[in-house]
């Protein structure tokens, strides 16, 4: 009973990690923050992104090189990306620097590097790479400047990414990405 009484701590985004269970969560004081359950203790908070009763916004968990990745909001540096290996947690990158959010959604795996859909600010929402070490970068901008090419959702076949896309000239059509062009 994350919330307890007659309130709802609304899981959701159920991901497996390190065998435990992690999800969002509302305990009724911190707002939605990020949650664990190992199948036997009490479920507890991994951490409190914002502090305060006002939620992170957390969302898009997806588990790359042995870390937990997710969208998340401190209430500083917008919606970004962030990581867990189930004791620290830390922003991964902050793609729309300041108070933007970059919202990254759609993160899979392709190639050994965390793909996604993302905004710099600067170009709309667009395909981008993470190798979990350096910086990301925009693998594409479908769509170019600052319009949208919404690349969602992505897919792995034979060796390539797939994924519906808008590049403004041919609307939303179904592309491919082979780690090249």
């Amino acid at each position: 009973d994350i919330n307890s009484g007659g309130s709802s701590g609304y899981p959701d985004d159920l991901t497996v990690f390190n065998n435990e269970l992690y999800f969002k969560a509302n305990d009724g004081t911190h707002g939605n923050e990020l949650w664990k359950y190992d199948g036997v203790n009490t479920p507890s908070m991994v951490a409190d992104i914002r502090s305060g009763s006002v939620e992170s916004y957390i969302e898009n968990l997806f588990v790359f090189n042995n870390e937990l990745y997710f969208q998340a909001n401190d209430g500083t540096n917008g919606d970004e990306l962030w990581k867990t290996d189930g004791t620290t947690t830390i922003m991964a990158a902050d793609i729309n620097s300041g108070s933007g959010n970059s919202r990254p959604s759609h993160l899979t795996v392709f190639n050994n590097e965390l793909y996604f859909e993302a905004t710099d600010g600067t170009h709309g929402n667009e395909l981008w790479k993470y190798d979990g070490t350096n910086a990301p970068s925009m693998v594409a901008d479908i769509n170019s400047g600052s319009d949208s090419g919404y690349p969602e959702p992505l897919t792995v076949l034979n060796n390539k990414l797939y994924f519906a896309a808008d590049d403004g000239a041919n609307g939303n059509e179904l592309w491919m990405y082979d780690g090249t062009n």
